[in-house]
């Protein structure tokens, strides 16, 4: 008993300091960059900035960390007119967001432009969204969100500076040489190198698993995006065991069924053979989580999500959160502002580290019987009490 204290004591303290040491990353104007000049202006000839935008895939992140960039820009003075959007920031749809801004007034120094939009799923949205850079060249801002987006934008040779969000981990993906560089004066990407090593190694510290089940497409985009590295990482160092499934992303709306059955197979056989089960980021609908995870409940096996909060609130057991979409969202703005304002995208720092929220789902707790420990519970940040 008392090596347990001991144990969950060390995992408190290590939390609290990451933590208390996140808090410059949390605090706005640590994240603004606030002493430069942020001051808003337009093109030289008095025109708006042309600002475009790139999706991998319709996904929750991508339409969270876009607000965050909105709103930020708005703080900045930049966007001066946005009665109407707390309504429809809360849609899970990028595109509709993205039309309610374009055909809005919003500001007068910076456009949205409505035919700039792409989502890669799209049939030809890859090809098209080159050709336009190639041939039409007309936008000063490219906004992208996703590992994928980034890959096929931030390799194309154009004068549009890139700004890519949401990518699992730029550089191991080949978007960017470095944290610190580029490699390419019109391209830039969040970095949080480390976020998934300090997701993973809490879940370690609190399960003390020795077996792991993953569920994943066998492809190198896909494996950066799950955070394989990291996991393969921590088991070498912790000597746990990884049970892995393989299972391809779908690749149309009439691919979902394949894909879902496959991924519940997987499940089925995993709970069996698992103490834990790490959820890595992919194509899963948040409404068909329950049914889906309704193998662990059975076997008591607690489930991690990559993700976030979305997959706690449906049906997962915890996570440790590294998304703060609106901290992202405001060092991603003065970035973008300084870029227009004549910054080359190489120049500007890329790394901004998120402070970590700790989330669980007490109902799933329940229902696998989990104690969560007292001592952990008071550093959790969110809780959850019911599985939809």
């Amino acid at each position: 008993m008392l090596r347990k204290i001991i144990i969950i004591s060390c995992i408190v303290i290590g939390l609290l300091a990451i933590n208390l040491s996140g808090l410059i990353a949390l605090s706005p104007s640590s994240a603004s960059g606030s002493s430069d000049n942020l001051t808003p202006v337009t093109r030289s000839d008095g025109t708006r900035w042309q600002i475009g935008y790139c999706e991998s895939e319709n996904f929750i992140t991508y339409t969270k960390t876009l607000v965050g960039i909105v709103n930020a820009l708005r703080e900045r003075g930049w966007i001066t007119d946005l009665d109407g959007f707390d309504s429809v920031s809360e849609s899970s749809d990028s595109r509709e967001i993205w039309r309610w801004l374009a055909n809005r007034n919003v500001s007068p120094y910076i456009e949205f432009v409505d035919e700039a939009f792409y989502n890669l799923k799209n049939a030809g949205s890859s090809e098209d969204v080159v050709n336009r850079f190639n041939a039409q060249n007309d936008l000063d801002i490219m906004m992208v969100m996703g590992t994928q987006a980034g890959v096929v934008l931030g390799s194309n040779d154009n004068d549009t500076d890139i700004f890519v969000f949401a990518a699992s981990n730029a550089v191991r993906s080949g978007i960017i040489d470095s944290v610190e560089d580029s490699g390419r004066e019109h391209v830039w990407a969040h970095m949080d190198p480390t976020r998934f090593e300090r997701q993973l190694n809490v879940f370690y510290d609190i399960i003390n698993f020795k077996k792991l089940g993953m569920v994943y497409e066998d492809s190198d985009i896909a494996r950066v995006y799950s955070a394989v590295s990291e996991v393969e990482k921590l088991a070498g160092e912790k000597g746990f065991e990884i049970v892995r499934y393989y299972v391809d992303e779908p690749r149309s709306p009439e691919d979902y069924p394949r894909y879902y059955r496959e991924v519940q197979e997987a499940y089925d056989k995993l709970a069996t053979c698992v103490d834990a089960m790490f959820v890595t980021i992919a194509s899963l609908e948040s409404k068909k989580l329950p049914q889906l995870f309704t193998p662990f409940y059975e076997k008591n096996v607690p489930v991690f999500s990559q993700l976030g909060n979305v997959e706690v609130q449906h049906g997962a057991l915890m996570t440790v959160s590294v998304m703060d979409e609106l901290n992202i969202g405001r060092f991603g703005a003065d970035k973008i502002i300084k870029s227009l304002k004549g910054a080359n995208p190489w120049e500007l720092t890329q790394k901004f580290q998120c402070a970590p929220r700790i989330v669980f789902n007490s109902k799933v707790a329940q229902r696998i019987d989990f104690k969560i420990p007292f001592k952990l519970i008071i550093v959790t940040d969110e809780v959850y009490g019911t599985i939809p």
